[in-house]
């Protein structure tokens, strides 16, 4: 019994360990905050045709952030979370990640050409290879642009990653096409050697199991010894 209390004692401290870790805080809010500013302000760095858009949602961020000030520590603490959500909402999100989704892009799209297997998939692989290039250039160009408001913006990242999803299905349904002709291929290739050893093996000559002499397919039993095909039990010498 005194081994199940402290288990379970145990299990609730971890409990309460597990709570006490996900609990905000003004620190980790105010953390997090400065986090998000600098984020924004490399966004701008990064896409100065956004800069409008960005310099507007972090200002309608930062009015949030202030005004949690004079509040008390649990209402600050969700005027201060409040904020950060307010900061990396919709467009700022996704303009984070643009990033990343196109260097992902540009890999997969030289993967999918190397790794392509017969001519229809390597046709198939360099149209979406080619398509995925055309996708990334407009993205590079759409983001040069930018966009003057945050209405904007929104619509303009939205429409780059979409753009940039398709590229990427594109390319994984070709990949996944081929993926199965290999795999098809292979199985084929499996049951034609499995075919071909059967077949062999029923012209193949057979050993005798009972004094080790080989006699042709055609025999049913061992020419040497007259013992039947296969009989292995035989504790007598078979006549001749």
């Amino acid at each position: 019994m005194p081994n199940v209390l402290r288990t379970v004692m145990t299990v609730l401290a971890s409990l309460l360990l597990l709570v006490s870790s996900c609990k905000k805080t003004v620190e980790g809010e105010s953390q997090r905050w400065e986090a998000g500013v600098t984020e924004v302000k490399g966004l701008m760095a990064q896409y100065p045709g956004f800069k409008p858009a960005l310099e507007a949602r972090l200002a309608r961020a930062q009015g949030i952030y202030d005004a949690a000030s004079s509040l008390g520590e649990e209402q600050k603490i969700a005027k201060m979370a409040e904020a950060n959500g307010e900061l990396r909402k919709d467009f700022v999100g996704e303009l984070t990640g643009l990033a990343d989704t196109m260097k992902a892009l540009r890999e997969k799209r030289v993967s999918a050409a190397a790794n392509a297997g017969d001519e229809s998939s390597r046709l198939g692989a360099k149209v979406a290879a080619e398509d995925a290039g055309k996708a990334l250039d407009r993205a590079e160009s759409t983001l040069a642009a930018g966009a003057k408001d945050e209405a904007g913006a929104a619509a303009v990242v939205s429409k780059v990653k979409a753009d940039l999803d398709a590229a990427s299905s594109a390319i994984d349904k070709v990949l996944s096409a081929d993926k199965d002709k290999k795999a098809a291929a292979d199985k084929k290739a499996g049951d034609e050697a499995k075919a071909k050893a059967d077949a062999e093996a029923k012209v193949a000559p057979w050993k005798c199991e009972y004094c080790g002499a080989e006699n042709p397919h055609t025999e049913t039993a061992c020419t040497a010894c007259g013992a039947p095909r296969g009989d292995a039990k035989k504790d007598a010498k078979a006549p001749k």
